[in-house]
This record gives C-alpha cells, structure tokens and sequence, in this order.
C-alpha cells in the first residue's frame, strides 16, 4: 500500500506544472519560516533568560537618584538588591579619546545571570582601579589589556573585556562601547555634575512573594509621591524597549517575506491552473475505468498534503538557513548567544504551506473530480471547470488571513492588506492601458515589422496573463528597488546636503565658569568663536493647569516625553536656521515659550496653551507664543522649548555648543578632555558612520528577504508563460506551417519578453522614485531626486529578469517544427 502510494506520488512529480507549483510554495515557506525562525530565537531568548536580561528579579530605572526610601525599604524585606549608574562619558587613552557609555556597577551585580568576561583577575565585577570594556573599544582605542585609561579625574586599568552583557538594554547611551567600572571609583573621577543625562538603576531579587510585594508597595509609593521619570521593570516586561524594537522589526521583516509569499501564491494559483489542465485527461480515463468522484478526490488530496509536507520541509531547512545568513548579518544588532531553534516555527511553516496550498491551488485542483469522461471524444464538451470567482474568493481570504497572522494587529494589516490592494489594482490598470495604447500605436507598424505586431496583437488578446506578469514583477522590483535606493543613495544625499563646513562635534556639560577658557582653547586650535547656548533642566508637569503624566496620552512618543526631563533654553534672539511659523518671536521679559511644531504636535498644543515646568523644586508657568520650524540639517545646536532670558537666567543651568573641527586637528579631543574630564564630546562623524552600518546591515537583511519576492516574480514569469503554452505552440505551428523562420519566432518571443520587462520595470522605477522623494521630502526634509536612476535601473531588471524567464521556453520554440509544436497542445 505505502509502496503503490509513493510510487503514485513519484510520477505525478514528473509532471513539470507540480514541480513549478511545488517551487513556488516552498519558497513562500523559506521567506517566511527564515524569519519565524529568527523570531523565535529572540523572544525565546526573552523568555527563558528574563532574569538575565534584568540582571535581577525587580529593577527600579530612574533619570534621577532614587530616593534612600527604596534602598530602605528593601533593607527592610530583606532583600537582595544592587546598583548601576549609566551615562555617556569620554575615554582616554594615549593621545586618543572616544565617547563611551559607562556603566558603574556595585560589588554585588548582577543579582541574576552572570556577567562574561576575560579578565585579567578572577572578579566578578571590575575591582577599585580598574575597568571592563567592550571590544570595540579595544579596536578603536588602539589599545590592549593592562594599559591604562582616563575616565575624567582618575585613571583606570583595562583588566578585562567584556563578552556578554545581556541586561545591557537598547537606547543611545548603550549605543556607544561599553566601559564598566566600580561604583566606589565614579566620585572620584567627577565626571556626573550639573546637566549630566544619568540613568539610575536599583537591582532587586527575593523569592517570588516578598519581590511581588515590594513592587505593590514601590508601585503604590511611586503614586502617592508623584514621583515622574522612574519606572519598574519586571519579568514580564523586561526590557520594554528592546521588545518593541523587536516586536515591530519581526513584524515588519514578517510583512516583507508575506511580499514574498503573495507573489509566489499568483505562480502558485497559475502552476495549479496549468497542472489541472495537464491532468483532465488522466482524470477522464480514471472514470472511464471505474474510478468514483471519491477515488479522485482522495488521489488530488493525497497530493495537496504531500505537497505541504514537502514544501514545509524543505522550506523550512532553507529558511533556517537563511535565519543563520541573518544573524551574521545583523550581528551585534542583536542579542548574542540566541538559544537554538524550537519546534514552533517548523510547524508555523506546515500550517502556512498547508494554508497557502489549499487557498490558491485547492480549487483548481478539486474541480479535477467534476472531469466528464466524455472529454476523450471531444475536449470542448468536457472542459476543466475552474470556477474563477472561486479561486479569486479563496486566494483574496487566504491573503487577509496570512497578512493578519503576520503583523498581529488589525490596524497594521488593514493598511498593509490595502496598501498592497492599491499597489496592484494601480500596477494592473496602468499596465493594461499601456498594452492597449502600444497594440494602437504601432498597429501601423505591421508592414515594418511583423514581429512586433504580432507579439503585442497576441498581448492584447492576452492581457490578463501579461497583466498579471508586469503586476507581479512591478511589484517585486519596486521594494527592491527602494531598499536599494535606501541603502545607496538617501543617507548620501542627506549627508550631501550638509555644508562641508557644518560642525561636528557636539561639547556638553560645559560649566558657566568654563566658556571662556573653553573659548580660547578652540581659538587657539583655529576654531572659529563658538556660540554657547544654556541648558536646562526640566520637567513638564501640567498644561492648562491640568496634571499631566504618560498615562494621560496614548501616543508612544508622547508618553516618552512626558516622562522625561526636557532641556529648555532661553535667548531673546531667535536662532539662526529657526523660522517662525505660527505666533510672534518672543519680546521682553513677560512669561513666554516658543516651542518646536514636531513636539507640538506630538503633545497636541497650540498657541495660548499654558506650559508648567519643575526645575529645582520651583514652578514655571508660560503661554505658547509661537511655535517654530528647526533646521536639522544645519547640525548646530537647537532646543525645542525657548524661554526669555528673565525666566531661566538664574536657574541651575550647564551650556553647550558645537563647531566644526578638521580631520588636522583630531587630537583636540584628547586635549580638551584631559583638560576638562567633565565634558562630553560626541564626534558626530561617527554617529554618522554607525548610522550607515546599520542602515547597511538592515537594507541587507531586507536586500537578502526581497531576492526571495524576485525569485518569486520570477516563477509567476514562468508560470504564466506556461499557462499560455498552448496558444504559443498553436502560434507558433501556424507561423512555421506558413513558412515563418526560427529567427522570426524569436523575435517575436523576445519582443514579448521586452515589453513586460520595460513596463514593470519602468513601473517599478517610478512608483520606488516617487516612495523615496516622499520619505525624503516628509520624513528627511530634503531635496531628493532619483527618479532617471530609479527608472534606468527598474527597466535595467526588469528586462534581465524576463529575459533569464523566457529563454528556455524561447529557445524550446524555437527548435520546434510545426508538428512538434502541436503535439505540444
């Protein structure tokens, strides 16, 4: 029985229509299965190491120190508990320095996990006068275990490197290299003064009763005393940031492999078609012999499964290939020590195939059960009956469905479900006005060129398939082209923008009793007279003299910056590179606030609201007076909120500045922070540069995910060539039986292929052209045109792909003579 069965499965494999059917439904199950596969492993990494990626069981994180009330209390419980203090720093060594996020640990940290290290000395946290440090550092630094480096007032040994550090979290300060040292050692380097931008963490761990007890009461105690910018992290919400960031990354790199998948299904529902066809006349014979409606129905479900069962097994072998090719990618974009793969994304991928398979090749292949034996005699009396409306039905349902299941939020596949709906209803109109208006213009053309008429005569007889061809590789290309675009051209053209002269660097946590010293220092290195601003720091705590907190808005950007303190400023003049779009500059000494249009926005205010502030322990009330438009781009200092000098003079305040420095002058940062170990310079340069290598790496996992949609459009390509095989080998038969050439045959055939590869092409350069002005224009504020290289490079690939499509069937016709060609039909 088993042996009869695989024997039966064997030869209808021969068949080539179930072999591009089962091509295309693999490769739907790899896009998707390699990134279920990465997902997992995250949030698997989550859930098993929770308490690692605390480091604790409970954690505190505050933007201020925490009251001793905290410490007390868990004292009190007894408790476990530890402390880290956060923040951005410079590191010296030798002549050269680099920003750095240091981190100060106490003797008893982490109180959960552990920390990796190769170290000098058996410690499990760096000991008084020495220090850890990511590798990075190690590279940039030019340096190595046991040399020294400056960390403000007090030098420090390098003992040890740091290999993993799981509670290490996301953000900016945990962006730049890690240097870790003891908690004993940080007053005296007296780096953290007045303006410093300080993350402060209390570490708790307890059985499970008495922990659940102090977060009620932490929780409570936070509430009664108004306490703001200090938040509780639990076990199930560890890291919030890092799991957002990685929810939406999964969702979308989900989203983009379904691309894939939708593709792929059009090459899916054509194969089936075609294979139906093929099989009509098997079917007949089978009820001629005596076979039921039921024996054909078991035998066509036979072959449904073990086309899902195969397609999931091999799909899924190659996604997690391609998963390991991501993570190499990605690399410290994630987190590192990922556990190994379960069993979840291997039966994600059955079921998707399963889901896939019955969606768009179910129909065609059931109506194999309504055959008329009679179809032996004659075929036009018993024809396949392919209900359309019900393939169409099934293959729309399946679509929702799949893009439901991919973003998990009805709102992200509501506009991703119509976004794709537009682009392809918009893709198929334009490309089937364009085939009607070629067939008109050129219909003159007969005498000239035969081959030409024929071939765009025989489109237009034929445009559902050939829509459906220029649809689904205008599609494909289009995200490709826009990735590519992305990666090569917009952050280079943004950074074009910016004058050559433009500062780079960024000077913080300057003192009031240093701009001058400061000053002359830059002087004497060649810098042009740089422009302090002050600095500071506030808290927003009622609009309208209402209370305000995060939970009072639903906006995630809102909530962040309610929660956190704002750096104000104050000036009488208005900045250059500011421009006033709605009220009137400030004027005089009366309470006032010019606010940025972005932050108004996102806070929902507008002129005439009144703004309350905390800024050391006293209240500051003003109207919205105008609302302003920065310019990002000059790379100068800007602040969103602007008071008059009178409101803010006299309170505690730090000042920064920026200017540009030259390449012949690097070691000015060494000098000045040797000389005032309380600054913070930050190289924009290499922001910049680490902006471009993730972009680079994210536009290469993206790159590698749509080579999957091309390779898609590229089966839709041979499958709808295929499913109109027929009527080419009758074409063809007439044309060799009336004496047409090889040659002429040829041209014809790549005629066809031409024009579907110049209309999606062309499709697909402009409509990526015009997504990337709009993401320049909207998002970026820049002057972005790439619409002649857009479209050269969407027909540049396009063409190559029909061409790589079409050559087999080509040269097939080609060598045929014009008996060959109808048995063929």
């Amino acid at each position: 029985m088993l042996a009869s069965f695989f024997q039966g499965i064997r030869r209808d494999f021969r068949s080539k229509e179930l072999v591009a059917l089962l091509l295309a439904l693999t490769l739907s199950v790899a896009a998707l299965s390699s990134v279920s596969f990465l997902a997992d492993r995250m949030q698997r990494a989550f859930q098993l190491d929770a308490r690692q990626l605390l480091a604790a069981d409970l954690l505190l994180v505050a933007d201020q120190p925490l009251p001793e009330r905290f410490i007390q209390e868990a004292k009190d419980r007894q408790l476990n508990f530890a402390q880290t203090i956060v923040f951005p720093s410079m590191a010296t060594v030798g002549a050269q320095s680099k920003l750095a996020s240091l981190k100060a640990v106490s003797k008893e940290y982490p109180l959960r996990g552990q920390l990796q290290v190769s170290s000098l000395l058996p410690d499990l946290t760096p000991p008084m006068g020495s220090v850890w440090v990511d590798p990075a550092m190690l590279a940039s630094l030019n340096t190595k275990l046991g040399d020294h480096m400056s960390l403000g007032d007090k030098q420090f040994v390098i003992a040890g490197v740091i290999e993993r550090e799981l509670d290490r979290g996301a953000g900016f300060m945990n962006f730049a290299p890690r240097v870790m040292m003891s908690l004993e050692d940080l007053p005296a380097t007296g780096l953290i003064g007045l303006g410093s931008r300080v993350t402060y963490r209390l570490l708790l761990a307890g059985e499970g009763s008495p922990i659940s007890a102090y977060e009620a009461w932490a929780t409570k105690w936070i509430d009664s005393e108004g306490l703001r910018g200090l938040r509780i992290e639990t076990l199930e919400n560890a890291q919030p940031i890092m799991r957002k960031t990685l929810e939406r990354a999964e969702r979308f790199l989900s989203l983009v492999a379904l691309l894939t998948a939708m593709v792929a299904a059009v090459a899916i529902a054509l194969s089936a078609r075609r294979y139906v066809l093929k099989q009509a006349d098997v079917c007949a014979v089978m009820k001629c012999l005596g076979a039921s409606q039921n024996t054909i129905l078991i035998n066509q479900i036979k072959i449904l499964a073990c086309l899902s069962l195969l397609a999931a097994i091999v799909g899924a072998v190659i996604g997690y290939g391609v998963q390991e090719v991501l993570m190499r990618i990605l690399d410290n974009l994630v987190m590192a020590n990922l556990p190994s793969v379960s069993i979840w994304p291997v039966a994600w991928s059955v079921l998707f195939s399963s889901f896939l398979l019955v969606g768009f090749a179910g129909p065609p292949l059931l109506s194999l059960v309504t055959i008329s034996p009679v179809r032996l005699i004659r075929k036009e009396l018993g024809t396949v009956n392919i209900k359309v409306l019900w393939v169409a039905f099934f293959g729309i349902f399946t679509c929702l469905a799949l893009i439901a299941m991919a973003a998990r939020d009805w709102k992200l596949a509501s506009w991703v479900g119509l976004s794709f709906g537009l682009a392809i209803c918009l893709f198929a109109l334009v490309s089937w006005l364009s085939l009607r208006l070629l067939n008109a213009l050129f219909s003159k053309w007969s005498a000239k060129s035969f081959a030409l008429r024929f071939a765009l005569t025989a489109q237009a007889r034929r445009s559902g398939f050939a829509v459906m061809q220029i649809t689904a590789l205008g599609i494909a290309l289009m995200a490709l082209l826009l990735i590519l675009m992305l990666r090569q051209d917009l952050l280079a053209t943004w950074q074009g923008n910016i004058p050559v002269d433009a500062p780079n660097r960024f000077m913080i946590n300057i003192q009031d009793d240093q701009k001058l010293s400061i000053a002359k220092s830059l002087a004497d290195a060649g810098i042009a007279k740089p422009s302090f601003s002050p600095m500071v720091r506030a808290r927003l705590i009622e609009v309208n003299g209402k209370s305000i907190g995060p939970n009072d808005y639903v906006d995630e950007n809102a909530r962040r910056l309610v929660d956190r303190e704002f750096n104000l400023s104050y000036t009488d003049q208005l900045p250059e590179g500011n421009r006033i779009t709605t009220g009137k500059w400030i004027a005089g000494s009366a309470p006032q606030v010019s606010l940025e249009v972005g932050i108004a926005k996102t806070l929902k205010l507008k002129l005439g609201d009144q703004m309350t502030f905390e800024l050391a322990g006293e209240r500051v009330v003003a109207p919205i007076t105008s609302l302003r438009k920065l310019d990002w781009g000059s790379m100068k200092v800007n602040f969103f909120v602007i008071m008059p000098p009178a409101m803010l003079a006299e309170m505690p305040q730090s000042w920064i500045t920026s200017y540009y420095q030259s390449a012949a002058i690097e070691g000015l940062d060494y000098e000045l922070a040797q000389t005032y170990p309380n600054l913070t310079i930050v190289d924009v340069a290499t922001s910049l540069r680490q902006i471009q290598e993730v972009l680079d790496r994210l536009s290469s996992v993206l790159g590698l995910l749509f080579t999957f949609t091309i390779a898609a459009a590229v089966l839709v390509l041979v499958a709808a060539i295929a499913a109109t095989q027929d009527e080419r080998f009758r074409s063809a038969a007439l044309l060799k039986a009336v004496g047409g050439s090889r040659h002429l045959l040829g041209r014809i055939a790549l005629t066809e292929l031409l024009v579907i590869g110049v209309l999606a092409g062309a499709l697909a350069g402009l409509a990526a052209g015009i997504a990337a002005w709009a993401l320049g224009r909207f998002v970026l504020e820049i002057e972005f045109h790439a619409f002649a290289q857009s479209l050269v490079m969407g027909i540049v690939f396009g063409v190559a792909a029909c061409l790589l499509a079409g050559y087999r069937f080509q040269r097939r016709i080609q060598s045929a003579t014009a008996m060959e060609c109808l048995r063929e039909i």
